[in-house]
Order: C-alpha cells, then sequence, then structure tokens
C-alpha cells in the first residue's frame, strides 16, 4: 500500500512539475514554504472558480440565447409566398348542412324519430351543433337532445354538410388550393394551407398519424406586380378567418363576416420570419420556437403550430373543468387513449365556464380577497412560436354589393419590404473558444500541455 501511495505521489510531483499551468509547479517545488504554498493555492482556487462560474454563463447562453434576429432589407432578392409571406385564409359558410340529406336520413330512422316532433327537434339540434363554438356553448339546448351519441356527432355532421363549393381563381399560373378542416368554429375550408389536412375528418377517421409532402405554396416576386386572388360564386354568407399558410385559424383573433350579397376585397401587408439552417439545428429551447414536425408534445397532433399548441391548452382545460372535449377536437391520442366527447350538458358547461370568453382568451377575471379589486388572470400554454411565421395586418377592406352572388378577393399591393431571420450567433464552436480563452487567462493553460 505504502509503495503504491508513493508512485501516486511520484507521478502528481512529476506532473505538476511538467504542466504549463501557472502556480502548480510551486506547489511540489522543494524549498518552497507552506506560506507560498498556500498563496499559489489560493491563487489557483480562484482561477479555477472563475474558470468553472463564467465557463457555466458561456454554456447558459448556449442553451438559453444562441441565436439572433436579423434583418433584410434586400426584397428583390427574395420571393413572397402568395398572397402575402405564406398566407392562407379559412373560410367557415353560415350554411353548412344540407336539408335534403337530413330529411333522408330522418326518415330511414322511422323508430328513432318517429313523430314530427321529434323530427323538428333533431333538425333544430344538427343545425345548432353545426355552428357551435366556444361562444354559442352557453346557449346550446339541452331539451331537443334526440338522443346521438356523442362519439358520432363529427361523424353526422360530415355526413350532412352542405358542399361548399366556390370557384378559386389567382393571378398567377399555380393552383391554389381548397381543402377541408374541422376548426374551434366548425367544418371549414382553408386555402393555400399546407396543415389543414391534419385537422380533416378524413385524416382522423383513418387514424393517421404520418406527415405528408406539403403543398407547394404559390409565391410571388415584387416585380410581378399587383396580384389577388379570389373566391367566386359563394352562395351563402360567410366568415373568414386570416393566417400563415403553417397554421389554423386562432379563435381569439378577429375575423370578419360578409353577407352573402357582396363583392369583397381585402389587401394585406405582411412581415415574415425565417429560421436559418443552423438555427434550426438547436433544440427547440435554444431558439425559442419549434418546427413543423416537432409536435412530441401536442397529444392529439401529427405537426405543430402555435394556434394548434393553444388548440391543445383548451383541450386540456375542457377535459379538467368539465370531464369531457368538444366534438371539434380529435378525441384519440398518439397512445390510443380516447376522450369523451361532451353532449349538450358537457357544452353547456363549457360555456359557463369563468365567462364566455375563458376558453377563447384563455384568461378570465379574478376577484381579489377583498373582492374590490379584480385582475385578469392569464392561462400560461407554454406555446413557443413557430419558427418559420407570417405577422400580417389588413390594410384595406373594401365591399360593394354584387348581383352575382358572394365574391371574396384578396392579395397583396405593397410587397413586404422587409424580412426577419432566425440566425445562429453563439455556436458550440465559440463555446469552445470561450472556455479555452478562460483557461488561458486566468491558468494559462492549453489542451496540448
Amino acid at each position: 500500500m505504502t509503495t503504491v501511495f508513493k508512485e501516486v505521489k511520484t507521478a502528481i510531483v512529476e506532473t505538476f512539475q511538467e504542466i504549463s499551468v501557472h502556480g502548480f509547479i510551486f506547489l511540489v517545488k522543494r524549498g518552497t514554504n507552506i506560506l507560498e504554498r498556500l498563496v499559489w493555492l489560493a491563487c489557483i482556487s480562484v482561477g479555477v472558480y472563475a474558470i468553472i462560474s463564467l465557463g457555466l454563463d458561456t454554456w447558459n447562453r448556449y442553451q438559453t440565447s444562441p441565436t439572433v434576429i436579423t434583418m433584410d432589407r434586400n426584397k428583390f432578392s427574395w420571393n413572397t409566398s402568395f398572397p402575402s409571406c405564406k398566407f392562407s385564409l379559412t373560410v367557415c359558410s353560415e350554411k353548412r348542412i344540407d336539408d335534403d340529406k337530413v330529411e333522408a336520413y330522418l326518415n330511414s330512422n322511422i323508430k328513432m324519430f318517429p313523430n314530427e316532433t321529434i323530427k323538428a327537434n333533431a333538425r333544430e339540434f344538427i343545425k345548432r351543433l353545426s355552428t357551435i363554438s366556444y361562444e354559442t356553448m352557453s346557449d346550446f339546448p339541452l331539451d331537443i337532445d334526440p338522443g346521438f351519441d356523442p362519439d358520432d356527432y363529427l361523424k353526422l355532421l360530415n355526413e350532412f354538410k352542405w358542399r361548399f363549393v366556390p370557384e378559386i381563381s389567382s393571378g398567377t399560373s399555380n393552383k391554389l388550393l381548397l381543402a377541408e378542416t374541422v376548426t374551434e368554429n366548425g367544418i371549414c375550408d382553408a386555402v393555400n394551407s399546407n396543415i389543414a389536412f391534419y385537422n380533416s375528418f378524413e385524416y382522423w377517421k383513418s387514424n393517421r398519424w404520418d406527415i405528408v409532402k406539403s403543398n407547394v405554396t404559390v409565391v410571388v416576386h415584387p416585380f410581378d406586380g399587383e396580384i389577388y386572388a379570389q373566391l367566386t360564386n359563394i352562395s351563402t354568407a360567410y366568415e373568414v378567418f386570416y393566417h400563415g399558410s403553417m397554421e389554423v385559424p386562432d379563435i381569439s383573433k378577429q375575423k370578419h363576416k360578409f353577407p352573402e350579397t357582396d363583392y369583397t376585397t381585402v389587401e394585406f401587408l405582411a412581415l415574415e420570419i425565417l429560421t436559418s439552417e443552423d438555427a434550426k439545428s438547436l433544440k427547440p429551447s435554444q431558439r425559442k420556437c419549434n418546427l413543423e414536425n416537432e409536435a412530441d408534445e401536442l397529444l392529439t397532433s401529427s405537426v405543430y403550430s402555435f394556434n394548434l399548441c393553444r388548440s391543445q391548452c383548451r383541450f386540456r382545460m375542457a377535459l379538467k373543468e368539465c370531464n369531457c372535449i368538444p366534438f371539434f377536437y380529435r378525441n384519440i391520442d398518439k397512445n390510443g387513449k380516447k376522450y369523451p366527447i361532451c353532449g349538450p350538458k358537457g357544452m353547456r358547461c363549457l360555456g359557463n365556464i369563468k365567462g364566455k370568453s375563458f376558453f377563447i382568451k384563455l384568461s378570465h377575471i379574478k376577484m381579489t380577497k377583498s373582492c374590490l379589486v379584480s385582475r385578469k388572470r392569464k392561462i400560461d400554454c407554454n406555446c413557443m412560436p413557430n419558427c418559420d411565421n407570417t405577422n400580417f395586418s389588413i390594410q384595406s377592406i373594401r365591399s360593394r354589393i354584387w348581383f352575382l352572388g358572394a365574391n371574396f378577393q384578396w392579395g397583396i399591393i405593397d410587397y413586404p419590404k422587409l424580412q426577419l431571420k432566425r440566425e445562429l450567433l453563439f455556436g458550440i464552436s465559440d463555446v469552445l473558444v470561450y472556455v479555452g480563452g478562460l483557461g488561458g487567462l486566468f491558468l494559462g493553460d492549453n489542451l496540448t500541455s
């Protein structure tokens, strides 16, 4: 044992004498008194502490804020996805139920609907169900339920849906696509969307979780001039939600409703933020945004978007408060767990929780103990923005009476003059340089010594 101890001691002494780290040689040098050794030990300890402390700060910077937002003003060097920076819109028609399909269903199920009173209740129930939203749940009637299974609500609405087939055109050679999608405002149709498919009834019914190739988004260039797209021959009043092509409608945002007699033109301004490939290689917690395929935290969605995350938050709150979820959410998660769908009583429960705006704004007014002062309590959903995202504003809305039925035109006059990009500013190589510099500064150390 003594021999081993001597060998270890000899090895340590020889190492301290040979390495270039400042001060170590004086800890083992013959003739150095104890006071000198303590002084050098204190200096070395301070240096090691400084390296560890500043090194951890450097690592923390890499983990929390390694990116920077840069600004690009060279508008002629990049295309713009039509009509403005990967823009999409979702159209929800006022008429959603085909009366002939409902009548055929009622007449073919005589045992379930034996008389005209029950049939009338069923018609009203289906009509109210087709336009249900968080805004109207508190008024949903309880006395006209014909006995439908809540699990079949979405299936029935899909069978009875009125065929919404407006003509769609654009000022480009590419074709804009219209896709049916299930939203928190019912069954609607999305234009120029890359993720509406994942919220379609057919995708849910097939129990699919795969990622499909995105549609080719129509792009234009400032040299193309003014570009418009339009929906024509819309034979009913309708609501429009505006959002990016990698987003779904957000019921908390402004929407516009137009009558079936107007020709409406809407023009937009937009600001786009993109993410470089280097920044995309980071973890979501580092870049502070999520990519489309980073949907692990979303129980019922194959893809990620900020609004889908907020919908998932409403999903969880509905389950927590009323032990059920509205039918417009997917009720089977990635693990195969099935969640109960709200019937009429469940929907009334959701509509009456903390005011009508609770689920829409994800906040409510909370009274203090004195009941004299109130404050707004916001629900923290921990939703990160999309890495590639578009913020836009309406530049103008013009409507006029149109004798050929409702037409909706939208487009871009002023092309974006500014583009933001999330770039990698502080990578792992910078971490190594910083930590190595700290070692050289405080101890005179380097990798080879």
